[in-house]
């Protein structure tokens, strides 16, 4: 049985026609724009999921890089004021091996000064806003210089002032140096006032070494590098900081996490004792298992800023944590909430930090990046080992500059030789930090190259899964232009018959 087409069937089938060409047209119109094969997942599912995780590896690749571009620079930066610190300390070291007089001596004491300051101002060196040597603590400058002699304008003596020591007042003091008598030292006799000149103590002569003593490990020296005397009405102001920190031992208060849910408070309690460790320590506690009460909820403590973590501690513990225990100087925190529903948040941190004595202010944390998955690299030498003896430290550096500039100021040829051998160890030190930086630097530029590598293969890939042949597309796009217009040519055609033109 013959079938019958109506004009129905024609139409639909005229209208299904024109808009399959025409959405072929406009997806190769969209391809030639694009130059993807894979504008929306609907296009090839299989293809846009390779091309996500195409995507996803070469931004994980992109962070890397950027990780390692800025370990790099850190370390290139390291590396140099290093190499210059080294520098310093052999010209130090060639100072006390030329020690000859005691004339000599009294130069080489004040180049030896100087070497001092130089030195100290490249371990405060910054690497943008962050000190390069402070550990982790980087928004804090680990050395602080804490003395500041000043002479007065109208004195007469024009000869050198140098102060030296280690301060170990724990407050910031005033003092002043009155010239009673004139003279050279030896000759020269002072007075000494802590209140700004409002008493003075009795007059004593100036050593012929020409350093003073002050009282609390400070010491003012009066070089004979002058034309004139030390002149009766003289005056000299030393000032001595702790730099918001004391030399001795300390426990800062401690400190709540920014997002931390517990809105009451820490402090340190009571029965902590006076921090008694050999080196700065950021100690953590954080509340792990969903949190709690104040008193029941389970935590952890770390001594070392957080990178390790101790044992889940469960036991009741009223409203303290002990996070050293350590007979002599227990550090214990103290928590109260707010109120009675006032709770612990899983992962709650809280951080206390403890300084031993010393004038380093920075701790001995390290600083490290992401290399790859599961992999970190550390990219800073702390000042703590560079230039202390604690840690990996073998020297203090700033204390044997100093003893070596006293023991050449009062001619102790066996100090000097004792402070010149451990300027060696010192030197030897600084090299072996000069050599480690280098060799990270080495270590972080392979894996740059294996990423670039990695990432060209990945890119490749990539484009092979989504981009288009162009020249492909423009053909099949002609064609299809053509077949459209075709479509558009006969629809219109069809659309003029009528009855009329089947009677005949």
């Amino acid at each position: 049985m013959p079938m019958r087409i109506t004009n129905n069937m024609r139409f639909t089938t005229i209208v299904d026609n024109l808009n399959r060409a025409q959405n072929n047209y406009s997806s190769l119109m969209e391809q030639m724009s694009s130059q993807k094969k894979i504008n929306r997942p609907s296009d090839d599912p299989v293809g846009a999921t390779r091309v996500l995780d195409y995507r996803s590896a070469r931004d994980s690749i992109a962070q890397y890089g950027r990780n390692i571009e800025n370990a790099n620079a850190w370390l290139e930066i390291t590396e140099t004021k290093l190499g210059n610190i080294g520098d310093l300390i052999a010209e130090a070291r060639n100072a006390g091996i030329n020690n000859q007089s005691s004339e000599t001596a009294q130069v080489l004491a004040q180049n030896v000064g100087s070497l001092l300051e130089e030195i100290l101002s490249l371990a405060n060196s910054k690497f943008g806003d962050r000190y390069l040597f402070s550990g982790s603590a980087t928004d804090g400058a680990p050395f602080e210089r804490i003395i500041q002699p000043v002479a007065n304008s109208a004195n007469g003596f024009d000869g050198s002032v140098y102060t030296g020591g280690t301060y170990t007042g724990t407050a910031d003091k005033s003092c002043t140096v009155r010239i009673a008598g004139s003279g050279a030292p030896g000759t020269a006799t002072y007075e000494l006032s802590d209140d700004g000149g409002t008493t003075w103590s009795a007059a004593a002569t100036v050593p012929a070494s020409g350093t003073v003593s002050l009282g609390d490990g400070l010491t003012v020296r009066f070089g004979d590098d002058g034309t004139t005397e030390l002149t009766a009405g003289d005056l000299f102001y030393v000032n001595a900081y702790t730099g918001g920190r004391s030399t001795d031992a300390r426990t800062d208060t401690p400190r709540a996490a920014a997002n931390n849910g517990f809105a009451g408070t820490v402090s340190l309690d009571a029965s902590s004792g006076t921090y008694g460790g050999d080196r700065n320590r950021t100690y953590a506690v954080k509340f792990v298992g969903g949190g709690g009460a104040v008193g029941d909820a389970d935590y952890r403590v770390s001594s070392d800023g957080g990178k390790t973590w101790g044992a889940i501690q469960t036991a009741s513990w009223g409203n303290t944590i002990t996070v050293d225990d350590t007979v002599g100087h227990e550090i214990v925190l103290s928590l109260t909430a707010s109120g009675p529903t006032d709770l612990l948040a899983d992962n709650d941190l809280f951080f206390v930090n403890a300084t031993a004595p010393g004038v380093y202010g920075g701790n001995g944390e390290d600083l490290s990046i992401a290399t790859g998955r599961g992999s970190r690299m550390t990219y800073n030498v702390t000042g703590e080992e560079a230039f202390t003896d604690r840690g990996r430290g073998a020297v203090d550096l700033f204390a044997t500059l100093e003893s070596l500039k006293t023991a050449l100021e009062n001619g102790d040829r066996e100090g000097v030789n004792a402070q010149v051998d451990r300027l060696t160890a010192a030197q030897d030190s600084i090299r072996q930090y000069v050599a480690e930086s280098g060799a990270r630097m080495s270590s972080l530029n392979i894996s740059k190259e294996n990423y670039q590598v990695l990432d060209n293969k990945i890119g490749g890939l990539l484009s092979e899964t989504e981009d288009v042949d162009l020249e492909q597309v423009i053909v099949e796009f002609k064609m299809q232009e053509t077949a459209l217009q075709a479509s558009y040519a006969m629809s219109v055609q069809i659309g003029k018959l009528s009855i009329l033109d089947y009677l005949g």
